[in-house]
């Protein structure tokens, strides 16, 4: 297809025809079927002419990740000769002939330059491209151009740690197989050790594979909790019904669990599965029996498991020992895509599109003490509340939040939701300002809380803080605003009589004779807005 053609039906398409087609292309999976859908979309023709200089930048990477290089040097070829004031465009060409060895080519893209920027900047590129080391490994050019994230993932340092962290059976792994057309996946094993090519093929999307965690003598590297969606919510129209519970959820479990781990002293890796869910890894710095691995995870499965109902806690290893001839549980490796769904999976919270922060974050990381595996299983380390002892200070300061957020479910989602900086919902700010309000030092604890939001507003607080009225908002109230339909409260409280609200939890509370005001009516409460000033001065500087 000429471009005219190409032209004179765009003219007939809508633009955001070909936008949908570029968050296609974005999506598209790192498999066969994924590079023929890019192929077959990418020869019909120029169709980015409207879009943004960035947008077509991705389009030429795009391409390249899926081994299409000249489809890719043509669109960043397009965009040097149509948008010339695009230094990115130029830097991204000049690379990619680096990369490919093609130094003639590089010469004459060169030769254009200094048309269109000053003799400096085109001198101090020539000093990265034309010179000996450049930026790339003068070794496999063309392998590092089918897969632009080879720079990191061809370091054997970083093969042998990602082998170190994520570490099973010795002389067996296994290899993902999935059938699209009727949605079904599986593993096949496969009897020998694993090698860093095969490392590398899972890193680069070629083949997808998962490790046995325990060893042929029942012992275990690393240990999983995975959490994935109900089976209910796994429908995307049921999902989209309990939206604001399952983000709200996904974040309180991530900080949970991640306290948990750290007053355990276990070192845990959370991860997006790229399925249905994630996984949180918890490796060691020596084996540990399959039965103490398991039994550790559970003690940390069991502070959480009935704070949450969107989302299922399940621990691997499942097993204490091997049994006959299998090769006992396992649990697909990170950072590989999973072959049903095309999903990639990445460690939280690192950016899923910044693949060399990946690494940077598992540098980081280092596996914990076996022995800290063995004390948790033994019954030892467990609190009533258990707080992160980075987290110690604020505990301190703040006891009202520390023990809500251990004893109230709803409460404990919400805060942890504040505490990640993401905005709230209508319901999530009304929970918190019918409870929280109607505490004695409620204007400190919320304005503490709402300062860490976007949208902060000192005065507009203050002023929906002077309108609460009435009672507590009670336990049913709460659920039946974050969860819809109640039945059986799961609250738990050790004295309470009539009216259950969070605010009982907390053993010094006592209610308030009079609503809530702005007004300062006595020398308790001007020190407590001159305490709310000053932390507000202190973090704004």
């Amino acid at each position: 297809m000429t471009v005219q053609a190409v032209s004179q039906e765009k003219q007939g398409r809508p633009v955001q025809d070909y936008r949908l087609l570029l968050k296609s292309l974005d999506n598209a999976a790192f498999d066969e079927e994924g590079t023929r859908f890019v192929a077959r979309s990418l020869s019909s023709g120029i169709f980015w002419q409207t879009f943004s200089d960035g947008e077509i930048l991705g389009l030429a990477s795009v391409a390249q990740q899926h081994g299409l290089i000249d489809k890719g040097l043509e669109i960043l070829e397009w965009l040097t000769d149509q948008r010339p004031e695009y230094e990115q465009g130029w830097l991204a060409r000049l690379e990619l002939l680096h990369l490919l060895g093609r130094q003639a080519e590089v010469a004459t893209v060169f030769a254009r330059l200094p048309r269109h920027f000053p003799a400096e900047k085109v001198a101090e590129w020539k000093g990265r491209f034309m010179a000996d080391g450049g930026l790339a490994d003068p070794g496999d050019r063309k392998e590092a151009v089918l897969d632009p994230f080879v720079r990191f993932r061809r370091d054997q340092d970083d093969i042998t740690l990602f082998m170190r962290l994520f570490r099973g059976r010795e002389d067996a792994f296994a290899r993902q197989w999935a059938d699209r057309e009727q949605g079904k996946q599986g593993y096949v094993p496969v009897p020998r050790p694993m090698l860093a090519e095969d490392v590398r093929e899972h890193l680069q999307g070629r083949k997808t594979y998962g490790i046995y965690l325990l060893t042929g003598d029942s012992m275990a590297w690393t240990g999983v909790i995975d959490v994935d969606l109900i089976q209910r919510l796994r429908d995307r129209e049921e999902a989209k019904k309990e939206r604001e519970a399952i983000r709200r959820e996904a974040i309180y479990v991530f900080r949970r669990i991640k306290e948990l781990a750290a007053k355990a002293g276990l070192t845990c890796i959370p991860e997006v599965s790229g399925g249905k869910g994630y996984h949180y890894w918890f490796p060691a710095e020596e084996p540990v029996e399959a039965g103490t691995m398991k039994t550790a995870l559970q003690a940390l499965a069991r502070e959480i498991a009935g704070d949450i109902k969107c989302f299922a806690l399940e621990i691997f290893p499942k097993q204490d020992a091997l049994k006959g001839k299998g090769y006992g549980n396992l649990v697909k490796l990170p950072l590989g895509v999973h072959r049903r769904t095309g999903g990639k999976s990445g460690f939280i919270p690192v950016p899923m599109d910044k693949p060399d922060q990946q690494f940077a974050f598992l540098r980081t990381i280092s596996p914990a003490p076996a022995e800290n595996f063995r004390k948790l299983a033994a019954g030892q380390g467990k609190a009533e509340v258990i707080v992160h002892p980075r987290q110690s200070e604020w505990a301190e300061k703040y006891p009202e939040l520390a023990v809500l957020s251990s004893r109230c479910a709803p409460l404990g989602q919400i805060i942890a939701v504040v505490r990640a900086n993401r905005e709230l919902s209508l319901r999530e700010e009304k929970v918190l300002l019918g409870v929280l309000a109607h505490h004695p030092r409620g204007r400190l604890l919320l304005h503490h809380l709402f300062s860490r939001l976007p949208e902060y507003n000192r005065p507009l607080l203050d002023y929906k803080i002077s309108r609460i009225r009435g009672a507590v908002l009670g336990c049913k109230r709460i659920h039946s605003l974050l969860e819809g339909q109640v039945n059986d409260l799961p609250c738990v409280f050790e004295q309470v009589s009539g009216y259950p609200h969070p605010l009982l939890h907390l053993p010094d509370f006592r209610e308030q004779p009079v609503p809530v005001s702005e007004r300062v009516v006595n020398l308790q409460d001007a020190l407590l807005n001159l305490k709310t000033a000053i932390e507000q001065i202190q973090r704004f500087l």
